[in-house]
């Protein structure tokens, strides 16, 4: 009875773990029916998804096959759902939090590399590292790779230009007029640069000062 419950506890350890180490590589749970458009006013419908693998929007096209897009910069937004991504480089897309002032989040998924699962449970780990720094194939291959966690990139339109910042300091940088004043309200608030509602609340707040 023991070595049967000593058993049973083994496989459900695997299997929740197994569980946990699913590969997930997309940034909506399924491929969504999305709005493509275009500059010269083309628009197309398509199940899209985000792979936060490569950082770039895959679509399915009519053979049920995965592809990207051929032709990035001709693209001026993408509407999956309710949610409206542009292209920022490339395939790269971020998405539109707010339109004005205009406030931006890229999404950037990041790495855990899956060794062999011995019998007695022991894996080991690679460190954590971005995708934007790999280069991937096509296809769903690497399957010993899993997503450890989502990062955020935000981009603010500051001086008619998107600036770009991820963490305190480099948000700071963009308001040096009033950093002191977006410090306290940073330290108050216990912002954090992991929270999109956060960020998006400490940029409107932000801009709110500048504009005295």
């Amino acid at each position: 009875m023991r070595y049967t419950l000593t058993v049973l506890i083994l496989v459900l350890g695997l299997s929740v773990l197994g569980a946990q180490e699913k590969q997930v590589r997309y940034l909506f749970p399924e491929f969504t029916d999305s709005y493509i458009y275009y500059k010269d006013g083309r628009v197309f419908q398509v199940p899209t998804n985000y792979d936060l693998f490569e950082n770039k929007f895959t679509f399915i096209d009519k053979d049920n096959e995965k592809k990207e897009f051929s032709d990035p910069n001709m693209i001026v937004s993408v509407k999956a759902g309710n949610r409206t991504f542009i292209l920022i480089s490339g395939n790269e897309a971020a998405e539109v939090m707010q339109t004005e002032p205009r406030i931006l989040v890229q999404y950037i998924g990041n790495k855990r590399i899956k060794k062999d699962l011995t019998f007695g449970g022991k894996t080991e780990t690679a460190s954590v590292d971005s995708y934007s720094n790999l280069i991937y194939g096509t296809g769903d291959d690497n399957k010993n790779t899993v997503l450890a966690k989502i990062d955020y990139q935000f981009y603010i339109n500051k001086n008619k230009r998107l600036k770009r910042f991820s963490t305190e300091k480099q948000f700071l940088k963009l308001f040096t007029k009033q950093e002191r004043e977006l410090k306290k309200y940073i330290d108050e608030y216990k912002v954090n640069f992991g929270s999109v509602e956060q960020v998006v609340k400490l940029c409107n707040y932000a801009f709110s000062k500048e504009d005295k």
